[in-house]
C-alpha cells in the first residue's frame, strides 16, 4: 500500500491511523472511565479529487463516525487527517472555520437535519450569512433551489410543507451553496422511496460533473453504492477490510466479509449476484470488547476452512492483517484472501 504520510497532489483527503473511542464512565460525582466504545479503529484511506469513494458496512461499523471525523465535527482520539495536502488533525474550531466552505455534509434524515422554524430561503441562505458572502442572497438561493429541482417560488415555505425527496433536495442545495470541494453524503437516500432515491442519485451525479465535486458516499445499500461510486471501501467493526474499484470489488471480492455482503444483493442487481448466499452465523462482536486479531475471524467462513473444524488459524486469532495489495489497485486486510470464483462454505461456525 502506498505510504500516505506524504499526500499526493491528486488526493483531496487522506487519513492515516484514524481512531475514535467513546469513553464509558461510571460514577455520579467522581466519574471514571471503565471501558470505551471502539467506534473507528486505526483506519487509513485516501479520496482522489473528483472521485466518489463509497463506504459500506453493516449498521454500527463506524461509517457515520468516520464521516464526522473527516469533517472534524468530532475530534479523533488518534490519527491524522489531510485536506488538500494540509494536515488538519489538530485544528481548532476557529482554524476549521475557513475550511468549512470547502467541505460540507448531506445528512441521512432530510427532516431532522432541517430547522422546522426556518423557511427554505433561510436554510439554504444560512451558509452565505455565516460566511459573510450574502450579496444578492435571495437570488442566489432561488438559483440553487432551481438547480436542485425545487420551485424557486417556494422560497418562503417551511420544511414540513415538502415531501421527503424535496427535503433532501433542500439539504443538497444547502451543502452546495458555497461551492465546496468535498461533500460527505451520510446515507442520503436511505430514508427515501426507491424511485426518489434514483432521482437524488442522478442529481448528485449531475452536480458532481457540473461543479467538480468529490464525494464520500456512505451507505449500507450495496446497489446504491455500486451505482454511484468509483471506488468502494468496506468497513467491519470500525476497521477498513477492503478497498477496490467498484466494478472490480463486485466481480472479485477478496475479503470473506465483502463476499458475504455481496452475496446478499438481490439477483439481477450485481455482477456478483450469481454467487450462492453466504450465511454468517453469530452476532457482530461488541465494539466495547472487539475480538483480538482479525475482528471478523469468529464469523469468517474462510478462517474455518483454513483452520479446519476445530478452530481458526493462529494469525487470524492474534494479529490484525495489514491492508495490503492483493491485486493491482485492490487492497484487502486478510491473511487468506479469496481467489477469484472461490466458493465459501455456507456459514461459519457459531
Amino acid at each position: 500500500m502506498t505510504d500516505i504520510a506524504q499526500p499526493a497532489d491528486d488526493y483531496l483527503v487522506k487519513v492515516e491511523g484514524l481512531t475514535k473511542n467513546f469513553p464509558i464512565t461510571k460514577g455520579i460525582i467522581f466519574q471514571r472511565e471503565v471501558a470505551a466504545v471502539h467506534a473507528v479503529d486505526n483506519i487509513s484511506f485516501e479520496v482522489k479529487s473528483g472521485e466518489t469513494l463509497g463506504l459500506v458496512g453493516e449498521s454500527g461499523c463506524g461509517k457515520s463516525t468516520t464521516a464526522r471525523l473527516l469533517l472534524k465535527l468530532i475530534e479523533p482520539s488518534a490519527g491524522k487527517i489531510w485536506f488538500e495536502g494540509e494536515e488538519i488533525s489538530g485544528f481548532s474550531r476557529s482554524q476549521m472555520r475557513r475550511l468549512r466552505s470547502e467541505m460540507q455534509m448531506i445528512f441521512q434524515d432530510p427532516y431532522a437535519s432541517l430547522n422546522p422554524r426556518q423557511t427554505v430561503g433561510q436554510i439554504v441562505g444560512a451558509p452565505f450569512k455565516i460566511h459573510k458572502t450574502e450579496g444578492e442572497g435571495k437570488k442566489k438561493v432561488q438559483e440553487l433551489m432551481d438547480r436542485v429541482g425545487l420551485n424557486p417560488e417556494h422560497y418562503n415555505r417551511y420544511p414540513h410543507e415538502f415531501s421527503g425527496g424535496q427535503r433532501q433536495r433542500i439539504g443538497v442545495a444547502r451543502a452546495l451553496a458555497l461551492r465546496p470541494k468535498l461533500i460527505v453524503c451520510d446515507e442520503p437516500v436511505s430514508a427515501l422511496d426507491v424511485s426518489i432515491q434514483a432521482q437524488i442519485l442522478n442529481l448528485l451525479e449531475d452536480l458532481q460533473d457540473e461543479f467538480k465535486l468529490t464525494y464520500v458516499f456512505i451507505s449500507h445499500d450495496l446497489r446504491v453504492v455500486q451505482h454511484i461510486s468509483d471506488r468502494i471501501a468496506v468497513m467491519y467493526l470500525g476497521r477498513i477490510v477492503e478497498v477496490a474499484e467498484a466494478t472490480e470489488l463486485y466481480k472479485n471480492p477478496k475479503h470473506p466479509y465483502t463476499a458475504a455482503l455481496l452475496s446478499a444483493v438481490p439477483k439481477g442487481h450485481s455482477d456478483s449476484s450469481g454467487s450462492e448466499r453466504i450465511v454468517l452465523e453469530g452476532d457482530v462482536p461488541s465494539p466495547i470488547d472487539p475480538p483480538p486479531g482479525c475482528p471478523f475471524h469468529p464469523r469468517c467462513p474462510k478462517a474455518h476452512q483454513v483452520g479446519g473444524p476445530d478452530g481458526v488459524p493462529e494469525n487470524c486469532r492474534t494479529e490484525f492483517p495489514p491492508l495490503d495489495e492483493v491485486d493491482p489497485d485492490h487492497i484487502a486486510a486478510c491473511w487468506y484472501p479469496l481467489e477469484q470464483g472461490e466458493k465459501l462454505q455456507q456459514a461459519a461456525h457459531a
